[in-house]
């Protein structure tokens, strides 16, 4: 064996990849283990949960998704997710850049208003917005869980903008208004593009945090034809007997967004949360 190879073979090297290795293994079975389990029937999974399938039944995702309505509470999260990761951005990345570049009388205010957002425990909002949203005939929308959503969102995603701007050379800005570039221009043209890592950082964690709510979704929707994938999952178990194949096809169904946003996105949400973090 050469020199190189035993220098790369060391104890200390095998002990962490076998560490490695066990972490990513606890973290991926259950995904590996989701994925065939839903493919199983009733019968199959009270004789063995761990066991593979003995044949690939998608009968599940029929079922779950036309007969048990999945597909209309798939539907509904995405709206509300779609809706609230608009929302988010674009008022996130306006108040953002003005926090950051500018100094105007109020502007303390405004900003403690944000840290407010971030003191004040989110489910401690539940019971006085309840009163609030059905006092104004605000229950039982499509955009309802959008509003909370949103304003939940926007103080982190406020403050990861502001610094991620400050990390951005004044001088390029300067230099297009003496071109005659308008504010709007400056910030369509220039900075957005610019913000762009931090921007996807925020859609992704604004996405997954409406995506797997459940108090709020539980609480201000009430009609089934709105209500989205985390109470519709609640709604698998029975008061005696749950149907297990079909509650872990409907988590696949649930989970699978997530996954492929992480997957396409990773590296766009490390570059942000670094750039957010390190840059301010």
């Amino acid at each position: 064996m050469s020199k190189s190879i035993r220098r790369y073979f060391t104890p200390y090297r095998l002990i962490t990849n076998l560490l490695v290795f066990i972490f990513s293994f606890t973290c991926l079975f259950p995904l590996v283990w989701m994925g065939y389990t839903s493919l199983k029937t009733n019968q199959e999974y009270t004789q063995s949960s761990l066991a593979l399938p003995e044949a690939l039944n998608f009968s599940n995702y029929y079922n779950v998704l036309v007969q048990a309505n999945f597909g209309m509470y798939f539907t509904n999260s995405a709206i509300t997710a779609i809706t609230t990761m608009v929302v988010v951005v674009l008022f996130a990345f306006i108040a953002g850049y003005f926090l950051s570049r500018y100094r105007f009388k109020g502007r303390s205010l405004i900003y403690g208003f944000f840290m407010l957002g971030l003191v004040v425990p989110t489910y401690a909002w539940l019971l006085p917005i309840f009163i609030q949203f059905k006092q104004l005939g605000l229950l039982d929308h499509y955009w309802t869980l959008a509003l909370p959503y949103s304003a939940f969102a926007l103080p982190m995603s406020v403050f990861l903008v502001e610094s991620f701007v400050k990390s951005i050379p004044t001088e390029m800005e300067e230099a297009a208004m003496i071109e005659g570039c308008s504010i709007i221009n400056i910030l369509r043209i220039i900075i957005f593009p610019l913000c762009t890592p931090i921007l996807v950082t925020i859609l992704i964690l604004v996405f997954n945090n409406s995506w797997n709510e459940l108090p709020f979704g539980l609480v201000l929707i009430n009609l089934d034809e709105l209500r989205t994938v985390p109470v519709a999952l609640t709604m698998f178990t029975g008061t005696y007997t749950v149907d297990y194949p079909y509650l872990v096809t409907a988590l696949v169904i649930a989970v699978l967004p997530v996954v492929l946003f992480y997957v396409f996105f990773s590296k766009r949400i490390m570059e942000g949360m670094t750039a957010g973090a390190v840059k301010g």
